[in-house]
């Protein structure tokens, strides 16, 4: 079998890029291929340093690769949504699956997606039933999943200090910006955050922390080198598919916090390993009641966060749920 994988945007570093990008190197035996919009010059240096052959996203390039033997792994509904329809007019010569990385509440009309369907949470997959009306069983949820570079480093560290970690894209949707606005002079002086990532709104949000010595601005970071420093990790976006971080905070025991987003919640468990806020003022009193490092509820809620990882998110688990489903496209000709 070939495998190609799609997805449009490889300019920015995100989670849906990581994931695209390890799927199609797990999945294929030979230099993966990926189809995209992005022009190879505008690629960002970090995913062009990988042994990945990209290029651009056309109908020329679907029929040069498209044999009976591969399958189109397409990570964006508007190149699915093509793909499908292309598929129409070739009478179903194409083998797509459709990965729906986030919920969305427009363009109904114009998304058209594929028998096969892979969301990456439940609260994803209730979105593609209640909103696109998909049936049921068309999709089927496979939690990303990522390699465990945990390692039991101990940091000296101030105890009677909460260090939070936010790590992410800084725009909009991520909400960094507003969380300053919203939880700024309203925090306890023990308590930390630290936004690591880039991006559009990055000066704005040094702008708006200003002298404030309760949030600090890191840049991009090393997760696997740097994840150990800190006590909670956060996510509080307008949107999420899954949230990458959170996973990653799993994997190294970090209790999460969150918004009550329905697509975090597969990751997130309120009181089990994190605390979940559906409010700005709920996470106000969230931050200021937390656990210090050192306390029992704290190791406890430590010790879940890496079980759920185990259980849910190692990325061996997810290759082998991708598997068996494209497996079903040949199940004449390989056994499931």
């Amino acid at each position: 079998m070939k495998i190609i994988s799609i997805y449009p945007n490889f300019k920015n570093k995100g989670g849906a890029q990581n994931i695209t990008i390890q799927l199609a190197k797990e999945l294929n035996g030979n230099t993966p291929i990926i189809l995209t919009n992005t022009p190879i010059e505008k690629i960002h240096q970090d995913y062009k340093k990988e042994d990945i052959h990209f290029e651009k996203f056309s109908i020329y390039t679907i029929f040069k690769y498209n044999t009976p033997n591969t399958v189109f792994l397409s990570h964006h509904r508007s190149q699915t949504s093509r793909l499908v329809f292309l598929n129409f007019l070739l009478a179903g010569k194409l083998k797509v699956i459709h990965i729906a990385h986030s919920t969305f509440t427009n363009l109904k009309s114009l998304t058209w997606l594929p028998e096969k369907i892979v969301a990456i949470s439940n609260g994803v997959k209730q979105n593609l039933i209640d909103y696109f009306q998909i049936k049921n069983d068309r999709i089927t949820v496979i939690f990303n999943g990522i390699e465990d570079i945990f390692h039991n480093t101990h940091y000296t560290q101030n105890t009677n200090e909460i260090r939070i970690l936010l790590a992410g894209r800084i725009c909009p949707v991520k909400q960094q910006i507003e969380l300053v606005k919203q939880t700024k002079g309203k925090l306890l002086p023990h308590i930390k955050f630290y936004f690591a990532g880039t991006g559009e709104q990055i000066a704005l949000l040094k702008q708006e922390i200003g002298n404030s010595e309760q949030y600090f601005v890191l840049g991009q970071i090393d997760i696997g080198e740097e994840m150990p420093k800190y006590d909670y990790v956060c996510l509080f976006s307008q949107n999420e598919g899954l949230g990458l971080t959170l996973i990653e905070g799993c994997m190294f025991g970090k209790p999460l916090i969150s918004n009550d987003l329905a697509s975090v919640q597969d990751v997130n468990i309120n009181g089990y390993n994190g605390f979940v806020a559906s409010t700005w003022e709920k996470l106000v009193t969230c931050l200021n009641s937390l656990p210090l490092p050192n306390s029992e509820k704290y190791q406890s809620l430590s010790k879940h966060s890496r079980a759920l990882y185990e259980k849910r998110f190692r990325a061996f688990t997810m290759i082998n749920e991708y598997r068996t489903i494209i497996k079903s496209f040949f199940k004449n000709k390989y056994e499931r």
